[in-house]
């Protein structure tokens, strides 16, 4: 059995604690969304029966005439899964930070690094890129619906989509800022390392692509922009796969190159 000291304890209940926050956040947010793009698919269907022989059959038709209850379904369930997207970064993000504060009261002593780093180089430079893509072609693709859609409702929903993309991104820098302004929680080298890595983990969190994971049920919701929806999801990932390639190309001389005072 491997006996861990008192600061190998703390790493550990850090990671922990991590986990089940981020597991339950997810379970959440499945659930949620889950529901209100059901309920929506459920408003946008008309159903009835069908004879065929003896046995009536439950059929469906897309578009139904449901004038006020589906034209309005899209618009609600952008903004419940905005307000749900929101509610559960900021829950999240502020159960962890207060978690670590309860913590740091039993680390008398602490380390931390010489300079001060930003958000892209703790999260990332591939997260912040999938970031910045969603936010500001959400933005933009939002904007464009609003303004080019042929009907009220789908222009209405393209404005709330871009107001909601540009809110929950001020949300998550914000909140991505705050992550990284924290003190490090570490009493030696070893614990600082595990405290950068968990920082990591912690600024990527806030940083959620919205636009991205909006765009899949959205080009449900609004077919005639589906084309423009789908090539905004896979433009966003593809910049981001691309950022973190050319960090780990730049990175790979620096980390094989011997050090200065090797022996050949």
């Amino acid at each position: 059995m491997v006996i861990l000291d008192e600061s190998q304890q703390l790493q550990l209940t850090r990671m922990k604690l991590r986990s089940r926050i981020k597991g339950q956040t997810i379970g959440v947010a499945l659930a949620l969304l889950g529901a209100t793009w059901g309920v929506w698919f459920f408003l946008s269907q008309e159903f009835f029966l069908e004879r065929s022989g003896d046995s009536p059959t439950l059929m469906s038709r897309r578009k139904a005439e449901w004038p006020r209850l589906s034209e309005s379904a899209s618009l609600i369930a952008v903004l419940v899964t905005f307000v749900v997207l929101a509610g559960l970064v900021w829950w999240a993000t502020l159960r962890i930070r207060k978690a670590e504060q309860r913590l740091a009261r039993s680390v008398p002593r602490r380390i931390a690094h010489g300079k001060r780093l930003g958000v892209r180089e703790v999260a990332g430079t591939g997260t912040v890129m999938l970031w910045l893509c969603s936010s500001v072609g959400g933005i933009g693709l939002g904007l464009a619906i609003g303004f080019l859609a042929e009907s009220a409702d789908n222009r209405l929903v393209g404005f709330t989509y871009a107001a909601g993309i540009a809110v929950l991104g001020a949300l998550s820098i914000a909140l991505a800022r705050q992550v990284v302004a924290q003190p490090s929680l570490a009493d030696d080298e070893t614990s600082l390392r595990t405290d950068d890595m968990l920082r990591k983990k912690d600024a990527q969190l806030p940083l959620m692509p919205a636009g991205v994971y909006m765009a899949v049920p959205l080009a449900s919701s609004i077919p005639e922009f589906a084309t423009w929806l789908w090539v905004y999801f896979l433009g966003s990932l593809a910049i981001s796969l691309l950022a973190t390639l050319v960090v780990r190309l730049r990175r790979a001389p620096l980390n094989s190159s011997p050090p200065p005072n090797a022996a050949f």
